[in-house]
């Protein structure tokens, strides 16, 4: 039984593939249509972060008809001295040159189910479930959700016209992992569930390239849940606090994500923020938040049009939300996760004919 008391908007239906609702014209261009779930917290003194997403994709813009990609990330490190450093990580690009064909959608009345090689994500409403292996990683997590979906993207209704529709469910997970011959069992642990199907113009290339990176993280606490972001042409900073059974939107101009401290990761030389200063503000409260992070883990897709490079690292945050009516809501060292990414447009050439 689950041990969060259960909460969600989200429908079984809405869990089924949408590529079908995409116009016609569409699909010969490009289509993205998947679920993913990402886990954030602690099993016993590690920091952990697992993630699986099932991608359906084809188009032009993948060089597929219509296949199947798959998405690990894992990442499990002690607190220590808290100093980023070449972690070992689980991580994968999402090319078509290892794309799966075995991909099948079940549906009933109350139930969803995507599987494909040996990984399978089962929708339930308002409960998700996280099985199987892929990339040496054997997950069996389940996911409470928590409270009402947030649009991503654009609505499902809209999909037809927009070519472009999801939602974020978060929750709480509670399960096991397993890597490498050990097996992680989540102590505390918060989830987000992510569901989107994307059309032509609106794959990950397109999607990035109106800016020239992005960064975005979650903090988490017992009490509330944040998401900072930087918003598209050099629209500054915003966040989203998700309290009990409501929304706190933090859009002022002034608001402020600053950089602490940078690493230059010997993998790919690039050099990437690891510690932030967040200082916001609304009508409804005030956001002050220290950020470090000391692990790392990378993934990133190949298109026709180029390539995108995600850096994402686990750490912990401190600070506080105190609301208008002067509540104060404390994050204690708690968990955090932030990513940043690039897009790298590089198309593949043209091929002579013979």
């Amino acid at each position: 039984m689950a041990k969060f008391k259960p909460d969600t908007d989200v429908k079984a239906k809405d869990e089924f593939s949408h590529v079908q609702e995409l116009p016609p014209e569409q699909l010969k261009e490009h289509f993205q249509d998947h679920i993913g779930i990402g886990i954030f917290g602690r099993a016993g003194d590690m920091d952990v972060l697992v993630v699986g997403t099932i991608y359906r994709v084809g188009g032009d813009v993948w060089g597929i008809k219509d296949g199947c990609l798959l998405q690990t990330n894992m990442l499990a490190s002690l607190p220590g001295d808290r100093v980023m450093r070449d972690n070992s990580f689980v991580g994968n690009r999402m090319d078509p040159a290892n794309v799966y064909t075995d991909l099948k959608v079940t549906h009933n009345d109350d139930e969803v189910v995507w599987a494909v090689g040996n990984r399978k994500i089962i929708c339930r409403p308002p409960f998700w479930e996280l099985k199987g292996e892929h990339m040496g990683v054997d997950i069996n997590i389940r996911i409470t959700g928590t409270g009402k979906s947030m649009p991503y993207h654009g609505l499902w209704e809209n999909l037809p016209e927009t070519g472009i529709g999801g939602n974020e469910q978060l929750g709480r997970a509670e399960g096991s992992f397993t890597h490498n011959g050990k097996t992680y069992e989540i102590t505390q642990g918060w989830a987000v569930r992510e569901r989107s199907c994307l059309g032509a113009g609106k794959d990950v290339m397109a999607l990035l390239g109106a800016v020239s990176s992005y960064i975005w993280g979650w903090c988490f606490t017992e009490q509330a849940s944040v998401f900072c972001y930087a918003q598209r042409n050099g629209g500054g900073f915003a966040a989203r606090v998700f309290l009990d059974g409501r929304v706190v939107d933090m859009t002022e101009p002034e608001n402020m994500i600053e950089e602490l401290a940078h690493w230059t990761d010997p993998l790919t030389l690039k050099t990437h923020a690891t510690a932030w200063k967040i200082r916001m503000n609304s009508a409804e409260g005030m956001l002050e938040l220290d950020v470090q992070t000391w692990s790392r883990c990378m993934f990133g897709f190949h298109q026709r049009d180029g390539f995108t490079s995600h850096h994402g690292a686990l750490g912990r945050c401190s600070g506080s939300f105190t609301s208008s009516d002067g509540d104060r809501i404390i994050f204690d060292d708690t968990t955090a996760y932030f990513e940043q990414g690039c897009a790298t447009p590089l198309g593949i050439g043209t091929r002579p004919d013979n």
